[in-house]
């Protein structure tokens, strides 16, 4: 597949101002009544104002610090859009520099026999979880919801960083007006960037006004600090002195929803938002601080961090383990893979996820447990001791989004890579069933960032280059009203990987449970399996199904699906048109042998005939074929392969009528008739 840039139709929102006013506590009638929003009739729920201020305020003694406040109302058309009154803060929560969701109010506002009715938001009513080494989610849960209701809140957080990150301007449901108001002074230079991967864009205007601060003299009360650009003056007297404040103002109006569709790697990349970044901190007086512009300053970053190089290079709590490890050993392949097993072997991952060490690589050695950094740079250090070249691997995992430009913050997880002459190995030891080149679902996402010590980097593809393969054998008896199939399944890279994810250390009688049919009433019976706890390339299953759901009688034939309740009944696009790319995971080959033995008494009337559709560019084929192997006896032989993980929005016609004609295949029937 040759890719090509995703052609957008950019929609530039114009800011003429709106007349309506939105203030907090003044909620309408008009509001309440408002039963289905006028331009999308079908949504849940609709924001009906969503304001975002960001500015950098000077305190004596504190310096310079980023605030960031939100207001947002929002109505709620029926119980589905409940989900609306849920919302979620993610906080920066490490070390000393801590943010926390500060002045959370909110209200719900319901008619009740003409008069509005207010339920207040408890602040007891808010949570918080730690969701990595990094970060705090807090999330709160509006009260007294009801169909028809409207619900508001606002809130503030308080940074002793200058990140200000990316501010949404889109959501699932539409937004009727939103203000963002970004206020910095000029000291400090942002990169201001639209979402390429959307297809809305937006404009902000520019302004700037004088401002005076009065600095007390350095008299013991302490100065400006956190990175504050008056941090290093040595003035004793009181002085006034005045910057130029920027600001960066945004009103749209009639934002339109971001559109649901199937097979998407994270809803969340294809939205409107406007992405900051600090480029540099300009001091006056000072030279001029560059930051996170290039991804070679993104590796000297990370390199310089004392927290990360040192636990990098520790390498005395493990020496024993390794040289038994690799003893006898010669080829580097061999040697990877014995210390990716150790490590595995070692380690539990505790969930969080991180590129720095959380308590240090020596001690979650120790412990046997330890975050995706301890474990993983672990993994590192063995191999560049056992004298392999290793470098870790900064990946953003799929809930965390695509780092779309140079960046720190945009990865939030680390992997492991060997290097062995033109061959890269990826490897990520915190999932005890993973292997090399089969990484967890979770951090097959685009691309990562090789970053070596030498301040060099490079991207690296992070889905694998081969087909996982899938073989299922099938013996089945046809009977009037009933068919009874044994089955044989091989699983092979990812499609083993997936179901020891999904099964590891469950028992046979859980695992059988596991495959039952959404579609049809299965009788499952007879099951084995084979090496579901290990890692070896392939492993298999076996069971026995009996159905009634499958066999037709109709004025005494007998009607059935020869791929029996393996086929593909519904159409996975359905739709028009296609916004986003498609995501299958993982390139794969899936192939069906079915014999079916026919009843006594009966012959056959009708056969599908043998079909081959293949997708442009290679993308992917499928073959059909079924005959008579003797009177008594069919055979089926069916392969689905899809050779790229990601399709672009371009070929979706393609993949539309390529599945439309696996479904329609898969549902014909065979006809037998009474001799």
């Amino acid at each position: 597949m040759k890719l090509t840039t995703i052609s957008l139709i950019f929609l530039l929102f114009t800011f003429n101002g709106i007349s309506q006013k939105y203030s907090y506590g003044k909620v309408s009638k008009e509001e309440l009544k408002e039963q289905q929003d006028p331009n999308y009739p079908e949504t849940d729920a609709t924001v009906l104002y969503r304001e975002y201020k960001t500015f950098l305020e000077y305190k004596q003694g504190e310096g310079f610090t980023l605030h960031t406040e939100v207001f947002e109302r929002i109505k709620i058309y029926n119980p589905q859009g409940f989900d609306w009154a849920t919302h979620s803060v993610r906080t920066y929560n490490f070390g000393s520099n801590r943010e926390e969701v500060e002045a959370l109010k909110g209200v719900t506002y319901n008619l009740e026999n003409g008069s509005i009715e207010k339920e207040k938001l408890k602040y007891s009513n808010l949570y918080e979880e730690r969701i990595s080494d990094y970060y705090v989610l807090s999330t709160f849960t509006m009260p007294a919801l009801k169909p028809g209701c409207v619900i508001e809140y606002e809130y503030k957080i308080t940074s002793f960083d200058f990140d200000i990150g990316d501010i949404d301007l889109q959501y699932t449901i539409p937004i009727r007006k939103e203000v963002v108001d970004i206020r910095v002074p000029e000291y400090y230079i942002y990169q201001n960037y639209s979402n390429p991967q959307s297809g809305l864009s937006y404009t902000f205007e520019k302004d700037s006004k004088e401002i005076d601060i009065h600095l007390r003299g350095r008299s013991g009360l302490g100065t400006a600090n956190h990175g504050s650009v008056f941090a290093n003056s040595p003035e004793t007297q009181d002085r006034t002195v005045s910057y130029k404040e920027n600001s960066y103002t945004l009103e749209a109006s009639d934002i339109p929803p971001l559109k649901k569709e199937e097979y998407v790697d994270n809803l969340d990349n294809y939205k409107a938002k406007s992405i900051w970044e600090l480029a540099m901190i300009n001091a006056p007086g000072e030279l001029p601080k560059s930051y996170s512009t290039t991804w070679e300053a993104v590796t000297e970053s990370i390199y310089e961090n004392d927290a990360f190089v040192n636990e990098l290079n520790k390498s005395d709590y493990y020496q024993e383990d390794l040289q038994a490890a690799i003893a006898g050993l010669s080829e580097p392949t061999d040697k990877m893979a014995a210390l990716f097993n150790l490590v595995k072997s070692k380690m539990n991952w505790n969930n969080y996820y991180g590129y720095f060490p959380q308590h240090g690589v020596k001690k979650a050695y120790k412990e046997g447990s330890g975050n995706s950094a301890d474990i993983n740079l672990m993994l590192v250090s063995m191999l560049r001791s056992a004298g392999l070249n290793a470098n870790p691997v900064l990946v953003s995992t799929r809930k965390n989004g695509i780092p779309l430009f140079p960046t720190r913050h945009g990865f939030n997880y680390i992997i492991a890579s060997m290097q062995y002459g033109d061959e890269v190995y990826l490897m990520d030891a915190t999932d005890p069933v993973s292997g090399i080149n089969l990484l967890p679902q979770r951090v097959m996402n685009w691309q990562g960032r090789i970053i070596r010590s030498d301040g060099s980097s490079q991207n690296i593809g992070l889905y694998p280059g081969y087909k996982s393969q899938k073989l299922t054998y099938v013996q089945a008896e046809i009977t009037p009203g009933k068919v009874t199939a044994k089955v044989n399944e091989r699983l092979g890279e990812h499609f083993a990987k997936n179901y020891r994810t999904r099964n590891y250390g469950t028992s046979d009688a859980e695992q059988l449970d596991a495959l039952n049919s959404e579609t049809y009433q299965l009788e499952l019976s007879e099951f084995k399996s084979k090496d579901v706890d290990n890692t070896k390339p392939n492993m298999t299953i076996g069971y026995t199904a009996t159905t009634a759901d499958l066999v037709e009688e109709i004025n005494g034939d007998l009607y059935f699906s020869p791929m029996l309740f393996f086929a593909t009944t519904s159409h996975p696009f359905k739709s028009d048109s296609r916004t986003y790319p498609i995501f299958f995971d993982y390139p794969s080959s899936h192939k069906y042998t079915i014999n079916i033995k026919l009843p006594e008494g009966y012959k056959v009337n009708a056969l599908p005939e043998g079909a081959v559709a293949n997708l442009s560019n290679n993308l992917g084929n499928y073959t059909y074929l079924i005959k008579e192997v003797n009177p008594q006896m069919l055979q089926l032989s069916v392969s689905l392969d899809l050779n790229a993980p990601i399709v672009l929005p371009s070929e979706y016609e393609y993949v539309k009528s390529f599945f439309g004609k696996v479904v329609e295949k898969e549902k014909e029937k065979i006809v037998l008739t009474k001799i």
